[in-house]
């Protein structure tokens, strides 16, 4: 058994490496499963649930061995203090989202059209019918563009099309549909304040739901966007004031929230329209779709 569980976790190591996260966590889980005092073995998995954004998976996991006088205690400290700190973000851990698609962006297209009936992409297109947003060919930005919904919808408006996603393997799905000039493996926020191309129009489909306080997104947007610019997106609504996170780790935003955001970021509110994104366990989920322009 032993010679199994250490087997197990060399596979793991060599999985990390290769950015491999949730089969090393599946090998990690079968080497404590065998061992469950292999040390090392919590070690590894605990940080790779806090590289996946689960900081209470992680804290489970570590835990036990601070009580424990072994070299592991003082590594297992520290990365209880890091997952203390990830969970008092405002927004999903980029570890979490990423492990998350990773996880099923083979089926997303059908888990999202078919199970979901998804139409955040077709509500954002309507806005832009609505709005005139595109009149004539735009460049165009996909936050979070998945394995290219959103893309497929807007790509006859564009000159251009880039994307830019967390998950490297919805990314995969996306550079497979050939409809984007350029894909980004990257967090929204990093890349929205990294310099670098301008846009006439940034789309975000169902994204901004893992941020809770949206004034980075939307001052980083901003830079993105040419003069006369638009910002369009959808969030899930929340009925109270600012934001809330609810019980499917998804951020619900109220009308006044962004309004309020989106003035203090320099865009002007065009539309704020009561919509609905996709369904939940049969439900129609409350949403908003929004259109800023950066005037």
């Amino acid at each position: 058994m032993k010679r199994e569980a250490r087997a197990a976790l060399q596979r793991a190591d060599r999985l990390r490496e290769s950015g491999e996260l949730p089969s090393a966590i599946a090998q990690l889980e079968r080497a404590l499963a065998l061992e469950p005092g292999l040390c090392s073995a919590r070690l590894a998995l605990g940080s790779a649930w806090l590289d996946a954004g689960e900081a209470h998976k992680a804290i489970g996991i570590l835990s036990p061995l601070i009580k424990l006088r072994s070299a592991y205690r003082a590594a297992a400290e520290e990365k209880l203090k890091l997952a203390e700190t990830l969970r008092s973000l405002e927004r999903s851990p980029p570890g979490y989202v990423r492990h998350l698609f990773d996880q099923f962006s083979q089926h997303y297209d059908r888990q999202m059209v078919e199970d979901l009936a998804y139409r955040a992409p077709a509500i954002l297109r309507g806005l832009v019918d609505l709005l005139a947003c595109a009149p004539a060919p735009v460049e165009i930005l996909d936050l979070g563009c998945g394995t290219g919904l959103a893309g497929e919808a807007f790509k006859p408006l564009a000159r251009r099309l880039d994307g830019i996603d967390l998950s490297p393997r919805m990314i995969a799905q996306a550079t497979a549909k050939t409809i984007y000039d350029d894909l980004t493996v990257s967090d929204a926020e990093t890349f929205l304040a990294t310099p670098g191309r301008d846009y006439d129009l940034v789309i975000a489909a169902d994204v901004l739901v893992y941020f809770g306080d949206l004034a980075s997104v939307f001052h980083g947007a901003k830079l993105k966007l040419r003069p006369g610019g638009w910002f369009l997106f959808t969030v899930e609504k929340h009925n109270g004031s600012g934001f809330a996170l609810g019980p499917k780790r998804r951020y619900r935003h109220s009308a006044d929230y962004l309004r309020d955001t989106a003035q203090d970021a320099g865009f002007d509110c065009m539309a704020l329209i009561d919509c609905s994104p996709r369904m939940d366990a049969g439900e129609p989920v409350e949403g908003l779709a929004v259109a800023l322009l950066n005037s």
